[in-house]
Formats: C-alpha cells, sequence, structure tokens
C-alpha cells in the first residue's frame, strides 16, 4: 500500500506570503555558499542536497490523500477533495493513466475538504464513472450544490462522467475497489467521519478534521478497534495545545494529543497535518522542534515513527 498527501493545509487553502519567499531565498543562497559552491552549475547538485521542505516548504492545497494497490497503482482510493484533488487529475493527464473510475470518500461537507471537486477533471470526460463514498446522506445534495450557478459556472446536469453516491455505515467493513474501508466517528463539532483502509495486511487509518478528545480505548467506545494495529495514522495537529483553551470545540488537535492517543494503541507511525492556513513553514517547523522536544522529554514508553507530513509526500507500508 502506497499514501500520496496531495494536499495537507487545513480550513483554507494556505499562500506563501511575500516575506516568506525572501527569507526562503535568504537561505538557500547562504547554504549554498555555506557548502562551498560557488559556481551555477553547482546549483543542481546543491538543490538534490537539501531537503524537501527546505525548498518547497509545507504545501499549500487543503486535504486530499490517495491510497494505492502497490501491485496495481490504477487500483487506488481518494479521501476528501480539498483543493489538492486537482493534482490528481493533473498528474493523471500528465502520465496519460488510462484510469477511468475514481473513487471518492468524504470524510464530512466543510469547505477546504470539497473545495477543489469542481476541479476534478474527470467529471466533466465522458466514459468516467465517479464514485462518491460518506456516512452522511446529504452527499448527494451537497455535491449536485457545488457544481451549481452561480457557485460554479458548470451545472450538475452537464457534468459528462457518470456518477454514483453510496452511503456508509459507522463501523460497517465494506470491500471498494479492492480495498477493506471502515469509517469511524472523530471529534468534530459537526458529523465527521475517518476511515480505515486496509489492504495486503496493511492499515492506513484518516483522521482529519478530530479535536482528539477521546484518546483511551474506554473514552473511544466502538471507535477504538479503528486505532489498534494502524501501521500509519494521519491525523490532525492544527493548533498547539495552549491554543485550546480558545479553540475548544473547532474540533481540530493537537501533537501532544496525537503522540498521547499513540500510546495507548499499538501504532507504528503517526503522521500530522492539517496546518492552519495562516502557519507559515517557519510556524511548522517550529511546531515540529516542539514536538520533538515533547516527544523525548515524555519519553513514550510506546515507540513509533512519527513526522510532520508535506503537500505530495509518498509513504509506502511494507
Amino acid at each position: 500500500m502506497k499514501i500520496k498527501f496531495w494536499g495537507v493545509r487545513g480550513s483554507l487553502p494556505g499562500n506563501a506570503h511575500p516575506y516568506e519567499a525572501k527569507d526562503r531565498f535568504s537561505f538557500l543562497m547562504k547554504a549554498f555558499l555555506n557548502s562551498g559552491y560557488k559556481s551555477a552549475d553547482d546549483i543542481e547538485v546543491f538543490l538534490k542536497s537539501i531537503k524537501h521542505t527546505q525548498l518547497h516548504g509545507f504545501g499549500t492545497a487543503t486535504t486530499s490523500v490517495q491510497i494505492f494497490n502497490q501491485k496495481n497503482p490504477l487500483q487506488n482510493l481518494i479521501i476528501d477533495g480539498g483543493s489538492g484533488i486537482r493534482y490528481i487529475s493533473e498528474a493523471a493527464a500528465l502520465n496519460h493513466c488510462a484510469q477511468k473510475e475514481y473513487h471518492i470518500f468524504i470524510s464530512h461537507f466543510h469547505f477546504d475538504h470539497i473545495v477543489g471537486l469542481p476541479f476534478f477533471t474527470p467529471h466533466f470526460i465522458p466514459g468516467y464513472k465517479i464514485n462518491y463514498y460518506a456516512v452522511q446522506p446529504e452527499c448527494e445534495d451537497v455535491i449536485r450544490g457545488i457544481f451549481k450557478k452561480p457557485v460554479f459556472p458548470v451545472g450538475y446536469e452537464d457534468l459528462k462522467a457518470h456518477i454514483q453516491f453510496n452511503t456508509l455505515k459507522p463501523h460497517e467493513k465494506v470491500n471498494i475497489n479492492g480495498f477493506m474501508v471502515t469509517p469511524y466517528k472523530l471529534d468534530h463539532p459537526d458529523p465527521c467521519f475517518g476511515f480505515r483502509v486496509e489492504k495486503d495486511h496493511h492499515v492506513y487509518a484518516h483522521a482529519v478534521d478530530s479535536e482528539i478528545n477521546r484518546r483511551t480505548e474506554d473514552a473511544l467506545g466502538l471507535d477504538a478497534p479503528f486505532y489498534k494495529n494502524v501501521d500509519l495514522l494521519y491525523i490532525d495537529a492544527q493548533y498547539a495545545e495552549e491554543d485550546m483553551t480558545h479553540k475548544k470545540g473547532w474540533g481540530h488537535g493537537t501533537f501532544e494529543r496525537a503522540f498521547e492517543l499513540g500510546t495507548h494503541f499499538n501504532i507504528k507511525q503517526i503522521y500530522m497535518a492539517h496546518y492552519d492556513p495562516n502557519a507559515t513553514d517557519q510556524d511548522i517547523q517550529k511546531f515540529k522542534a516542539r514536538a520533538e522536544v515533547y516527544y523525548q522529554e515524555k519519553r513514550l514508553k510506546e515507540k513509533f515513527i512519527w513526522d510532520f507530513i508535506y503537500e505530495t509526500q509518498e509513504i509506502v507500508l511494507r
């Protein structure tokens, strides 16, 4: 199983501030010279030596994740239709992908998780099929409402693809395109569901948006089994713990809560994201540094791999 993160922001697509571009350029120039490089011929060599986030940052698009069958990349699922989903259709066109059927799961209908759907090109191509899945029964009404004037210039009736809507039941496992998928409830003010995806003995768990108020087996109740033996947990860490005094009930979590959840379940990897649109790349780096200190100071009994994800990052579960 391979997971690709096409969008990792929350609430609203981000945009680099002008001073961020200046700071990044300054950092790269200093790093280039401090590394002993002097010639323009050395630029490509230097760029290959630095981290992705130092060059590109963490990304600007909102949540959209694609899960692939490693043996057959045409067999895949998409979770959430944030602005990152447009990269999926762009990549498919660029690579002359033969895929003509897509399976899209929607966790909830907040703007940042559906804003990219009108820009997902397969909607407009005859012979294509798009299957939508959600626990919430209003999914079809919401999608139809997006493709409607004056909100969008192309009406739903004018879409060329065949579109089908499927209602899921919480805690009920279903086989979709060769993956076993189970929805479970997240801690969010409006109904929002995570998805546990299983294939070839590997497990991916999608858990944004979530305030992560429930972090033990007893507190999670019926939702607890879906955090057990997870290979990769993708979870919301939009805020710092001190922010929660005035952001309680907003439906977004912290790295401290994500780590605590990890200590109660046998989770192998935890990747955090859903970054605030106002968070600069430097802010996220500071969050990451704080998380490292917290992780070391707590000396967590259960050791797991963790990081803050960046846009277009790929992780393979072996």
